[in-house]
């Protein structure tokens, strides 16, 4: 199994929300043969789309700047299964991962088709029928509500069925060691979880509600997350604000 990680954190190697993917690749890797390629995207050269829509008239399927994107968008198409991995930044991705998927425009065609919902879109210029997409994603709140839906609507359009998801709040925590026992459990679900998907492309419901759970009772995370920024008052308002 072909799998590209799209490591979107500026973090890079140091992003908690890849601690998560690299366990769930450990899990899939023990039930079956894989070739993972983890793209820090934070450090690939990647302009923002021009807009000039040349790789829908000009060069059909190219896009005309000349930068990283030329060498990603065929690991993208070659992938059995494309992991994106990131932390939320401000209810939806980091920049620099948005401008890669704002560059995926040569993948589809200009022509607009209408779905059975009554919705338009682009078809795809290939066939995407036979890969499938995982969603792994970090935040510093304690809960999914006010804070994915914009984000998880993206990517169940682009994906539909296809897409997997595995979300965990409270993920700066697994960057404090005293939490290790706590963090290190959650690692232990995601590696089943990578097991489960091996072998039926799904994680089973039990496993993705213990996934689902929060590291820590919101009102706890709460006060350790507002006592790690050191500030005596955490109700101070800026005086520019009034």
């Amino acid at each position: 199994m072909n799998i590209l990680v799209l490591n979107g954190s500026p973090r890079g190697e140091q992003s908690n929300t890849l601690k998560i993917t690299r366990a769930f690749l450990e899990g899939i890797s023990s039930q079956k043969k894989t070739n993972a390629d983890i793209v820090d995207i934070s450090k690939a050269e990647i302009s923002h789309c021009s807009g000039c829509f040349a790789c829908w008239q000009k060069t059909p399927g190219e896009c005309v700047i000349k930068d990283d994107m030329q060498n990603l968008i065929p690991k993208y198409l070659d992938a059995d299964l494309v992991i994106w991995s990131f932390p939320l930044y401000y209810f939806g991705m980091p920049s620099k991962l948005k401008a890669f998927l704002d560059r995926m425009l040569p993948t589809v065609l200009p022509l607009i088709e209408l779905t059975e919902s009554g919705s338009c879109r682009h078809p795809s210029r290939y066939d995407m029928s036979g890969k499938r997409f995982i969603l792994i994603s970090t935040c510093g709140f304690c809960s999914v509500e006010n804070n994915y839906e914009a984000l998880l609507k993206q990517f169940e359009i682009l994906y539909g069925e296809r897409l997997t998801k595995i979300i965990c709040t409270e993920g700066e925590l697994f960057r404090v060691s005293q939490r290790e026992k706590r963090t290190g459990e959650y690692l232990s679900y995601v590696r089943q979880a990578g097991k489960e998907y091996a072998m039926s492309n799904c994680i089973t419901s039990d496993t993705q509600r213990k996934l689902s759970e929060p590291l820590y009772p919101p009102e706890v995370f709460v006060q350790m997350a507002n006592a790690s920024w050191g500030i005596s008052d955490s109700h101070e308002i800026d005086e520019r604000n009034g």
